[in-house]
This record gives structure tokens, sequence and C-alpha cells, in this order.
């Protein structure tokens, strides 16, 4: 198939898609735009492509994905800057040690370079010698173990938003020694 009956056979859906997705429709317009630029990329590169409508709508999901991580909008909270500035590093600092500590190298090594370090999945690839593939899969399995390590200890409330409100410490959960040493030192109080 060629580009123009590729396109034109799913633009419709596609767009329709990315403003479900969307607030903006503007910003919707910019990404079903990426999501052109690329067929066409892999159109030229001659890459095969089996199903054209299952990867434009993954090129989408993803594109929608790297939009909103690059674009984290974060609520105002009514504390002067340095709190945010602190209790944002502190944070930070205190999951990386959970992430390097509690993770196989695996794992925590892709996942610290993404979710701490905020790297590019592709230049994470590069700097561990992985495929995107296999590099995007051990994210994801280091975000699955945190996320159960997290939840043998910590009971977690969330909003309507799906947003974290509120998190208790549970009874029967004893920190390591280690991170208890980890969050006194960079004063974080769960």
């Amino acid at each position: 198939m060629t580009f123009k009956e590729i396109w034109d056979k799913h633009k419709s859906h596609l767009l329709n898609f990315i403003k479900t997705k969307m607030d903006d429709e503007n910003i919707a317009e910019d990404v079903l735009q990426e999501v052109n630029l690329k067929l066409i990329e892999n159109l030229n590169r001659k890459t095969e492509i089996k199903n054209y409508k299952t990867w434009i709508f993954q090129v989408a999901r993803n594109t929608i994905a790297d939009y909103y991580r690059k674009n984290k909008r974060y609520s105002e909270l009514p504390i002067n800057e340095s709190e945010i500035t602190n209790s944002s590093t502190c944070f930070c600092d205190l999951t990386g040690f959970v992430i390097q500590t509690y993770l196989p190298e695996k794992y925590s090594r892709p996942l610290f370079l993404s979710d701490i370090e905020q790297k590019p999945q592709q230049e994470i690839a590069e700097i561990l010698n992985l495929s995107l593939t296999a590099t995007k899969s051990r994210i994801q399995r280091g975000r699955k173990k945190l996320k159960e390590l997290v939840n043998k200890c910590i009971d977690i409330s969330y909003n309507n938003k799906g947003q974290v409100s509120d998190f208790q410490l549970k009874n029967n959960c004893e920190l390591p020694q280690e991170l208890k040493n980890e969050m006194a030192r960079i004063n974080f109080i769960p």
C-alpha cells in the first residue's frame, strides 16, 4: 500500500482517537502530524509493517504518552517554592534509593535512568546496549516490581482522578534499617 492509501484510510479514526486522549484540539492535530511523519519515515526505510492500523494506533498511543511525559502538569500547592524543591528532591532521592537497593540490577538500572534521570528510552537502550523493545520491557517490569514492593508496606489512597492523595505505612510492615536511615538522611517523613 502507498502512504496516501494508508493515511486516507485511517486518518479520521486516528484523529478521533487522539482527541479522546488530549484536552487541546491543536495538540491533538500536532500528535496526528507526528504519527504521519513516523509513518512516512518507516515507509521510506521500508520497515515491514504487517498491520498498518494496529501500528499507527500504537504509534499514536506512544506519541501521546511521550507528550504527557514531556509536559507533566503539576497542581499548585499552597507552599513556597523551596519546600516544593526540597520535597520533590527528597521523594526522588528516596525512590531512586529504593529502586537501586531493592530491585535486581537488570530492572533497576533502566528504571532509574527512565524515571529518576528522565532519559528517553532510546537513549537508555543505547547506554545499556539493549534493543528498544528489551529496554521498554525491563522498564515496565521494573515498575511492576517497584509497585509490588511499595504495596507490601504502604496503603495508598487515590482521588477520583487516580492521583495519590494519601499514604500510610502498614502496621505489620517493618522497614529495613538501611531504608529508615536513608529516609532520615533526606528528612523524608512518610
